[in-house]
């Protein structure tokens, strides 16, 4: 059976969103916000200046614009993919109900 082109980009996709979403990704954009942002906060206090980052430990690890829409979009994703997985069951669930829905008509056409 061929399958048609929206489907191997949908498989992709969910790969890539179930990726993103996962715990682990979550878990590494979490650290470099951290990492980011409180910490040199942190180091601007007296005597925590070895706290702070260094400008290339930064400049490697991204800004923080970009550590938060990655996890903005890893919680999105994954927000998609169980919306996605529910609207499926929703769907199959509902062809089914129509599927008896219309083999009832067909019945009680047959008692008239």
């Amino acid at each position: 059976m061929i399958k048609a082109p929206d489907s191997k980009i949908s498989t992709v996709n969910r790969i890539f969103s179930a990726v993103l979403s996962g715990r682990v990704s979550i878990i590494i954009y979490v650290a470099m916000f951290i990492y980011l942002v409180p910490i040199p906060l942190i180091a601007f206090l007296p005597n925590m200046e070895w706290l702070m980052p260094s400008t290339a430990a930064m400049l490697i690890g991204d800004n923080y614009t970009s550590v938060l829409a990655a996890l903005g979009a890893s919680i999105a994703a994954g927000a998609g993919v169980s919306a996605h997985k529910k609207i499926k069951e929703y769907q199959k669930k509902h062809d089914e109900m129509q599927k008896s829905i219309d083999e009832l008509h067909v019945k009680l056409d047959a008692l008239k």
